[in-house]
This record gives C-alpha cells, sequence and structure tokens, in this order.
C-alpha cells in the first residue's frame, strides 16, 4: 500500500521531463513498405542491458517513458525488465509494437506489471492488405494476440493497458484508405480504445513521397473523403476514439514531440531531441531531397542526461522554441486586447532540421 502510496505521490510532482522515449531496438522482424528506418538498421542494433542501466537512473525525472523507436521492442529480450524498471520509477509506460511477438505468456507478464497503453502497428483490415504492406507478418497471428490481450484484460477487469490501432494512411501501389472504415470496426471488436489514422510523415527512401496521403495544395478526393467520412460516422457510433491526422500541412508552433520537454535515448544511447532529429539526414520534403543535419547532442556512456540538457548547444537549440512559444502568446495577448489579426503575425524560425520536418506541420 505504501508502495503505491509513493508511486502516485511521484506522478503528481511535477518532473522535470513529460517523456523520456526510449529506443529498445532499431531491428525489427518486419520489412514493411513504408518503413522510414528500414534502409537505416546495421544488423544488429538492440540496446545493451549496460546502456539501459546508465538510462535508467534518469527515469525518476519523467513523467512518463515510451519504449519505441525505428524497430519492433519485443526484439530486445530484456524489454519486460525494461518496462518494470520505469514503472518502479513511478512512470506512465508504454509502446507500438507490430504485434507479432505479443504472446499470450508476453501480455500477462505485461498486465502483471502494470503497463499502461500499448499502440499496434496494423495498417489494413484486411488479411491480404496487411501482408502486403506488413512483409514478413502473418495478419491472424497478430489479430490472435491482439485477442488474447483484450481477453485477459477482460478476465482480470482490468482497465489498462489502453489498447490503440495505427493505420498509416496511404496511397499509390499500396493504397489502404478505404480500409479505414473497416478498420474502425476490426479495432472496436478487438477491444481497442483508439484509433489513430496518421499519415507517412518521415519520409527518406525513393518512393514513399508517392505513397503520402497528404498535399501540399488541393483538397483530398472525393473517395477519399467519403472513406475519412465513413471511418469518422463509425467510430461515433461504436464509441470508439478516432484521431486523423491533417490532410493539408499547416505549420504549428511546436511539435508534438515538444523538444522543450521530451528526450530520444537512441539504441546506441545517444541523446537527441527526437527520433527524426537522430536519424532522418537525408530526407524528402514537398517533393524535394533535403539535406537536415541531425542533432545528437550527447552519449549516456559518457555523459549525465542533466550534464546533457544543459550543454549550450542544446540550449541553443530549444531557444528557437521558447522564442516561438512567446511569440505565439504575445500573439495572443495583443489578438485579445484588439491588436492586429493573428494572420499578421510570423513565427520564429525553427531550427534548420526542423524546418523540413512534418511532425511541425501538424500532418
Amino acid at each position: 500500500m505504501f508502495t503505491r502510496l509513493r508511486q502516485t505521490l511521484r506522478r503528481k510532482t511535477r518532473r522535470p521531463y513529460r517523456l523520456l522515449q526510449i529506443e529498445p531496438s532499431l531491428e525489427c522482424t518486419l520489412d514493411c513498405v513504408m518503413c522510414p528506418w528500414s534502409e537505416l538498421r546495421p544488423q544488429e542494433a538492440t540496446m545493451s542491458w549496460d546502456t539501459f542501466l546508465r538510462i535508467a537512473p534518469n527515469l525518476s525525472l519523467a513523467e512518463s517513458v515510451d519504449f519505441t523507436g525505428g524497430g519492433e521492442p519485443l526484439k530486445n529480450p530484456r524489454l519486460l525488465k525494461m518496462v518494470e524498471i520505469a514503472k518502479q520509477a513511478g512512470c506512465e509506460v508504454g509502446f507500438s509494437t507490430n504485434g507479432m511477438r505479443l504472446y499470450p505468456e508476453v501480455s500477462r507478464q505485461l498486465l502483471d506489471l502494470g503497463l499502461d497503453w500499448i499502440s499496434f502497428s496494423v495498417d489494413a483490415a484486411s488479411a491480404g492488405l496487411y501482408e502486403s504492406i506488413r512483409r514478413g507478418g502473418r495478419y491472424q497471428d497478430v489479430i490472435g494476440n491482439i485477442t488474447a490481450m483484450r481477453d485477459l484484460k477482460e478476465s482480470r477487469g482490468s482497465r489498462t493497458p489502453r489498447m490503440l490501432m495505427v493505420f498509416v494512411m496511404m496511397i499509390g501501389e499500396q493504397a489502404n484508405y478505404f480500409e479505414l472504415p473497416a478498420f474502425v470496426q476490426l479495432a472496436h471488436r478487438l477491444g481497442v480504445e483508439q484509433v489513430i489514422a496518421k499519415n507517412l510523415d518521415v519520409i527518406l527512401k525513393d518512393g514513399d513521397d508517392e505513397r503520402r496521403f497528404f498535399s501540399h495544395e488541393g483538397e483530398p478526393g472525393v473517395e477519399i473523403e467519403a472513406a475519412l467520412e465513413e471511418a469518422r460516422r463509425s467510430a461515433q457510433d461504436l464509441g470508439l476514439g478516432l484521431r486523423v491526422y491533417n490532410m493539408r500541412p499547416q505549420e504549428v508552433t511546436v511539435c508534438e514531440h515538444n523538444p522543450l520537454q521530451n528526450v530520444f535515448f537512441n539504441w546506441e544511447g545517444i541523446i537527441s531531441p527526437c527520433i527524426t532529429l537522430s536519424y532522418a539526414e537525408n530526407r524528402v520534403f514537398d517533393g524535394q531531397r533535403v539535406l537536415a543535419p541531425c542533432q545528437r547532442f550527447g552519449d549516456i556512456h559518457s555523459e549525465t542526461l542533466p550534464d546533457v540538457w544543459n550543454k549550450p548547444a542544446y540550449r541553443e537549440f530549444r531557444k528557437y522554441y521558447e522564442a516561438r512559444l512567446a511569440s505565439d502568446r504575445q500573439a495572443s495577448l495583443d489578438l485579445l486586447l484588439g491588436g492586429p489579426a493573428e494572420a499578421e503575425y510570423t513565427l520564429p524560425p525553427a531550427p534548420e532540421g526542423c524546418q523540413t520536418c512534418y511532425y511541425l506541420y501538424g500532418v
């Protein structure tokens, strides 16, 4: 009882970081057609236990921990122990998985550990389309594993882990958008609480720019609008959460990765503001291939997180976003006081590596 009380009190105390995103593995069990990280993977790229133990003392500084990176978290044989240590530190904990290794015994252990959320990357409602997108995946195995977790939750009367399903919307050869309404129905049957229909927003390799669902100009076609509207109606009728990302890039003040509060550790222990800035140097933006400098500010093997966070270069990086937030607040205040319309304000620039990142444009 006293342990639970201490954890509750820690959660209510403001911690320096909102989120630590830790990459247990860059390796993966699948070869998905749209994966941005597939061509960056060395043959062996799984976080060592020594690296994790160097990160672990910082877990108590964070409100949440997300064990998701550019690979499959369950490729790391010690993922469950990582989850256990993060939960003991009083963090909210979850990760995204393709579901192939989420065997019933793994689900049982995750429930025992108190995992808060889990997200399944599925991307299709039918076996044929799923297996053409998520190459190497077996649809029936994934659906069976999600079903087993649902049944285990129900048998225990447990509300956690909260279950989500992700659908990366695509057009082109692997077009899947027309299955989104059926995907919503499938998620409901599987006991999933929320569907996230997201864009192919990190574009590194050839071909992916033709698969992206959103457009820099023009409006979605009639068939696309109809599929999205049907999915929204279905989700509302079923009482299922549905988030559909924007179809047109529009610059936001701070992206949802929020480098002012979040930190990313790659599988080697390298510290960056987010996964994109850790890896995505050569990317495609608005149809053009661009070079954007990676931002790797330190290494947990030789430095502490607070020391890296306070390095001049890292502080200078965050100043860009601090200036953007201050400008946004001033614009809102001026508008309330009868000043010029919001459209007349121009945000200060984002850091160079972020200017061609789709996360900054809300898609």
